[in-house]
């Protein structure tokens, strides 16, 4: 029957064969995986497709369905034995043991609890149930890039993977695990300094790769080598041989240390200013790939000031890199650009106090703002990225940071959380006037929906940068799809236990869409979520809840301690592992909620060192010999008190 699944039931579990015309098949001839039900899960019924529709009927597709009967938890091993190495008999595993510790390993570890009497109590328990899941759904973005909607495999997005990848395992403090990821990431690197947009995960698939790339994607292979030289104080990396890359083979390319390559890319970026500016063009596109211009001479003249924030960022974070490993000298260059940087940013893309969206620079003086309230062409008046991005790359004063956070809640706020736009682009359906598929799209989702996750996700770090704790903590309560039903209004019942990229409002068509964006906007209508697990969204989830929740920033030699928590989470406590010990953190919450005034390990007050930052009190570094200096035998508990 086309579109089974083939499968055999035995007292234990099921074998499910790879048919021979199957992708998997033709890869792994005699293929098969193994299910097996855990501890008491109780499986009912085992079929294919038909499980899935009320009418019981197959419509053909390749699912293989478990029923289980009524259950609290359910647990699956699954096994495969694709190759005669793991074609073995597998021993017993436990849910409390074996799987029960992966998913300690895979989420720091990290379990915690709010105090019951906390009006907050419930929020905690969404946010502790679904943290392992987007500690999964990252680790397969990293390990085996794939989603739900994209089954059939994927690649690895350079700007992607360089970010939630990465920031998973800078949360976690896995720095080997990092090293190995930029190696791959820098091998594939192009000659002439740039890289892809994308390229295959797998080896034999290496010649599979992007022609070209936005005008971001150089500088995030440089932003994630800044952060791992903060972190991990590994400057031998940078000595580290690589090659770039070479269709005819891995051992055939340009062989480069990181170094060069990183001077390589940074070539790259200096020939790309648009003419008397310090402002990067923008190419391609950026982030938001339904912005690609329509006209390609736009390219050369056109800045996205997004782009503009993400390459201050850039030469800061890889500048303090550098100083921290030895390389004075490079990082005193880059923060000179950086300075440079700056200016042209508060001389150009600030109009009015307000960062634009787009600067296109015709000539003879003349710049024409878009996606600004000077825009008389496409309507839209306000762009949350360079907004939200500006105050992560500290390129905005306090009083103008309050002024932008003010425009983003009265304009880009909506029920289901920070939205790209003010209102949609226009459809066209014909020639595009300014961008491409923003423009052109029939699709009323992801990008074009415009309440894109990852987004979302970056307006809660920026809140955080800015110590506004209610606002950080409301965007990820709405960023959890468990009981999503009980926080958005409209948001229909969806799949708990992974993430979803986007928030999709229910219309026929983009004609509708634009005449009812202030319903959406507000929730009256009903709100889908978008492809789920293959996103970088995941591992910067993950990352905000260690780093910017509980403010916990595992370094080689020092722990950073910076959390942004509500008057409501006071005493809330977190099981953390930190220098090798599992530690119970317990968080002491004044009226501010950051600022940490004092830490005790077991008692003993900890030396603090003070962390820069232009909005608020900033948090503090501790050095990891005063921590082990104060483990004890038995259990240990740190005490952080906020402002």
């Amino acid at each position: 029957e086309p579109g089974a699944v083939r499968f055999t039931r035995d007292e234990r579990g099921l074998s499910v064969v790879a048919p021979a015309d199957t992708d998997v098949g033709r890869r792994f001839p005699g293929g098969a995986f193994r299910i097996d039900p855990l501890g008491d899960t109780p499986i009912e019924r085992v079929g294919g497709d038909e499980l899935l529709f009320e009418d019981g009927r197959s419509r053909a597709k390749p699912f293989l369905v478990l029923v289980t009967g009524p259950t609290r938890a359910a647990a699956l091993r699954i096994s495969p034995t694709l190759i005669e190495e793991t074609r073995r008999p597998a021993g017993e595993v436990s849910l409390a043991g074996e799987a029960g510790a992966f998913w300690r390993e895979a989420t720091g570890p990290l379990v915690f609890t709010a105090e019951p009497a906390s009006p907050r109590s419930n929020d905690v328990a969404r946010l502790n149930e679904i943290l392992p899941w987007y500690a999964h759904d990252a680790l397969i973005h990293y390990l085996a890039p794939r989603g739900l909607e994209q089954f059939s495999g994927g690649g690895w997005g350079t700007r992607d993977v360089c970010q939630g990848p990465a920031e998973l395992l800078l949360a976690l403090g896995r720095f080997a695990a990092l090293r190995d990821l930029l190696l791959r990431v820098y091998a594939n690197q192009n000659p002439d300094g740039d890289w892809p947009q994308w390229f295959m995960f797998f080896d034999r698939e290496r010649t599979i790769r992007a022609n070209d790339s936005h005008g971001d994607i150089v500088f995030w292979p440089l932003l994630a080598l800044g952060e791992y030289l903060i972190a991990s104080e590994d400057g031998s990396i940078l000595g580290a041989v690589v090659p770039f890359f070479d269709p005819a083979g891995a051992g055939r390319g340009e062989c480069a240390s990181v170094w060069a390559h990183v001077e390589r890319a940074l070539a790259v970026i200096r020939g790309r200013a648009i003419p008397g500016t310090r402002l990067v063009a923008y190419g391609h596109g950026d982030w938001n790939d339904s912005l690609q211009p329509a006209d390609p001479t736009m390219r050369e003249r056109l800045c996205s000031a997004w782009t503009v924030t993400l390459h201050h960022q850039t030469l800061t974070t890889l500048a303090e890199g550098l100083r921290g490993v030895g390389r004075s000298s490079e990082a005193a260059d880059l923060e000179a650009a950086a300075r440079e940087v700056e200016a042209a940013f508060t001389q150009w893309l600030l109009p009015d106090g307000e960062i634009d969206g787009f600067a296109h620079f015709h000539g003879r003086g003349e710049v024409e703002y878009l996606l600004h309230p000077r825009d008389r062409s496409t309507g839209i008046r306000h762009r949350l990225l360079p907004m939200i991005h500006a105050i992560l790359a500290g390129l905005l004063s306090p009083e103008s940071a309050r002024t932008h956070v003010a425009t983003i809640r009265a304009a880009l706020l909506g029920a289901d959380g920070a939205r790209l736009f003010d209102r949609p682009p226009e459809y066209r359906g014909g020639p595009q006037r300014h961008f491409q598929r923003a423009e052109s799209s029939s699709f009323f989702g992801r990008e074009i929906g415009l309440m894109y996750t990852h987004a979302h996700l970056r307006y809660a770090q920026a809140m955080a940068r800015l110590g506004d704790a209610d606002a950080l903590f409301e965007a990820l309560r709405r960023a959890t799809p468990i009981s999503i039903d009980a926080v958005v209004p409209g948001a229909r019942p969806r799949q708990s236990n992974c993430y979803f990229s986007s928030s999709d409002a229910v219309v026929a068509d983009r004609y509708e869409a634009l005449a009812r964006y202030a319903e959406i906007r507000a929730g009256a209508l009903p709100l889908e979520g978008g492809w789920r697990v293959y996103s970088s969204g995941a591992g910067i989830a993950v990352r905000l809840l260690h780093q910017d929740l509980l403010g916990l920033r595992r370094g080689r030699s020092r722990l950073g301690i910076d959390p942004v928590l509500p008057k409501a989470l006071d005493g809330l406590r977190a099981e953390v592992g930190l220098g090798g010990r599992t530690v119970e953190v317990v968080y002491r919450v004044a009226e501010r909620g950051h600022g940490p005034t004092s830490v005790l390990l077991n008692g003993v007050p900890l030396p603090l060192e003070r962390l820069a930052n232009p909005y608020r009190s900033g948090g503090v570094s501790v050095p990891l010999s005063a921590l082990q200096a104060a483990f004890r035998t038995g259990g240990d508990q740190m005490v952080v008190q906020l402002s």
